[in-house]
C-alpha cells in the first residue's frame, strides 16, 4: 500500500466444508475434491437440495459446553479458526493472555466480516415465540453480527479496536482490507482479521431461492452442482465456515522471529450503485475496485501472476466479473491464470474473502494454483487462461483476490510473496 508500513501474514486458521484446519482445506482443494453434498437437514432440503456443510465440525469437540450453549454456530467456527491462527502465528492459543498484558494490551485488534451474524439463533428464537412468550436471554448476544468478534476478544483479552463489517459476500475481504489501515496508521501491531458465516436457516434459504441465486438442479452427482464459469451453471451452492488471518506489522513480526507467509500490499473497494442483488452487467464497480487495489499496491495489471475469482456460479455474477477482468487486464488476461475455488467449497458468503485469501497465500507458499472444479465447458465469456479441475504447479509472486456481494459491494485484495 502507499504507506511505508508493510503488513504481513504470520498465522492462518480455518473451518470449512472440507473440515477443521488450513491443511485439511488446502489438501482437499488441490486434490480437486468437492465438499458439496446433498443437504443433510431434511427440513432445509425443501429450499435447497445441495449444500457445502462443515459436516466434520462439532463445536463440543473444541469448546466448553457453556461456551457452546452461549454462542451461535458462526461464532463457534470463528473461535476455532482464531485459535488455529493464533497458534500458527507462534502464540499460545490455549492461554488466557496469548499476546501478553501490560503495554501490549490494546495493541491487538479484531476485524471480522459476516453478512448476517447468528441467524440460526435468531430463527430458533422466532420459532420459540410461536408457542411461548419467552426466548433465551442470550438470543441477542448470540445473533448480533459482532458476536464472533466479541467472543474472540473476550476469549483472548484483546482490547484493541474490534470491528465487524457486514458487506454481504465482500464482508471478510473488506474486514482484511480495512484492518490494514489500523496497522498502517500505527494504531495496532497485530490484527486477527477474517470472517465467519453459517446461514443454513429456512428464512435465508427461502429468500435466496426466491431471488434466483441458488442452484436448484444439476448433474446426477450433486457434488458437481457448483460450476463457476461453466456454461451449464444454475446458481450458487451455499457453504459455511470461518477463516482468520493474523496480520502483523513487519517490524513487529521480525522482532519476535515470526514466520511470514505473505505480504498484503493492495486493497480496493467500491460499490456498483446499480441493483439490490444483481451486479452491474459490465462489471463497472468490480473493475473500479481492482484498479484501486492495483494502485494501492503500486502495481500494473501485467504484474499479477494469478487471479482468484469471486465466480459464485451464478450466470449474471460470473459474466459481470469476466467483463470486469477484461476491462482491467485487457490483453494481459490471456497470460494470467484464473480460478474460483467455489466449485469445491461452495460459497461461504461473508467468509469468502478470507478463505480465498488463505487459498491465495497457500498458492504462493506451495507453488500450486487451486483449480476451478466442475468447469467442464467454459462459457464464451470465461477467462482465456482458466485453471480447470486439476491444480496447476506454478510459481506466483503476486495474486489478486476478488470478492463481490449483494448491494453492489466490492472488495479486492492483493497478496505478494514476502521478500
Amino acid at each position: 500500500m502507499a504507506s511505508r508500513v508493510r503488513i504481513v501474514v504470520t498465522g492462518m486458521g480455518s473451518v470449512t466444508p472440507f473440515g477443521v484446519g488450513v491443511s485439511t482445506f488446502w489438501g482437499g482443494l488441490v486434490k480437486g475434491e468437492s465438499a458439496v453434498r446433498a443437504m443433510s437437514d431434511v427440513a432445509l432440503s425443501e429450499w435447497v437440495p445441495v449444500a457445502a456443510e462443515a459436516r466434520d465440525f462439532e463445536a463440543n469437540d473444541h469448546l466448553s459446553r457453556k461456551l457452546v450453549m452461549d454462542t451461535d454456530r458462526f461464532t463457534q467456527m470463528a473461535l476455532v479458526a482464531a485459535r488455529e491462527a493464533i497458534i500458527d502465528a507462534g502464540f499460545d492459543g490455549e492461554a488466557e493472555y496469548p499476546f501478553g498484558d501490560g503495554d501490549l494490551t490494546g495493541r491487538v485488534g479484531i476485524a471480522m466480516g459476516s453478512a448476517f451474524g447468528g441467524v440460526q439463533s435468531l430463527e430458533a428464537g422466532a420459532v420459540k415465540l410461536t408457542t411461548s412468550t419467552r426466548v433465551s436471554p442470550r438470543l441477542v448476544s448470540k445473533s448480533i453480527p459482532n458476536a464472533a468478534a466479541g467472543a474472540i476478544a473476550m476469549r483472548y483479552h484483546v482490547q484493541g479496536p474490534s470491528m465487524t463489517y457486514s458487506t454481504a459476500c465482500a464482508s471478510s475481504a473488506n474486514a482484511i482490507g480495512e484492518a490494514a489501515y489500523w496497522l498502517r496508521n500505527g494504531e495496532v501491531d497485530m490484527v486477527l482479521a477474517g470472517g465467519a458465516e453459517c446461514l443454513f436457516t429456512r428464512v435465508i434459504l427461502a429468500g435466496l431461492k426466491s431471488s434466483g441465486a441458488l442452484a436448484l438442479s444439476g448433474p446426477d452427482d450433486m457434488s458437481q452442482w457448483s460450476r463457476p464459469f461453466d456454461i451449464d451453471r444454475q446458481g450458487m451452492v451455499m457453504g459455511e465456515g470461518a477463516a482468520i488471518l493474523v496480520l502483523e506489522e513487519l517490524e513487529h513480526a521480525m522482532a519476535r522471529g515470526a514466520r511470514i507467509y505473505a505480504e498484503l500490499t493492495g486493497y480496493g473497494s467500491s460499490n456498483d450503485a446499480y441493483h439490490e442483488t444483481a451486479p452491474h452487467p459490465d462489471g463497472e464497480g468490480a473493475a473500479a475496485a481492482m484498479v484501486r487495489a492495483l494502485k494501492s499496491a503500486g502495481l500494473t495489471p501485467s504484474d499479477i501472476d494469478y487471479i482468484n475469482a469471486h465466480a459464485t456460479s451464478t450466470p449474471a455474477g460470473d459474466a459481470a466479473e469476466c467483463r470486469a477482468l477484461e476491462r482491467v487486464f485487457t490483453t494481459h488476461l490471456a497470460s494470467i491464470p484464473v480460478s474460483s475455488i467455489k466449485g469445491a467449497t461452495g460459497h461461504l458468503l461473508g467468509t469468502a474473502g478470507a478463505i480465498e485469501s488463505v487459498a491465495c497465500i497457500k498458492a504462493i507458499e506451495t507453488d500450486l494454483l487451486p483449480p476451478t472444479a466442475n468447469c467442464d465447458n467454459p462459457d464464451k465469456l470465461a477467462p482465456p487462461y482458466l485453471i480447470r479441475n486439476l491444480a496447476q504447479a506454478q510459481r506466483v509472486n503476486r495474486v489478486l483476490s476478488n470478492s463481490f456481494g449483494f448491494g453492489g459491494q466490492n472488495g479486492v485484495l492483493i497478496w505478494e510473496r514476502f521478500s
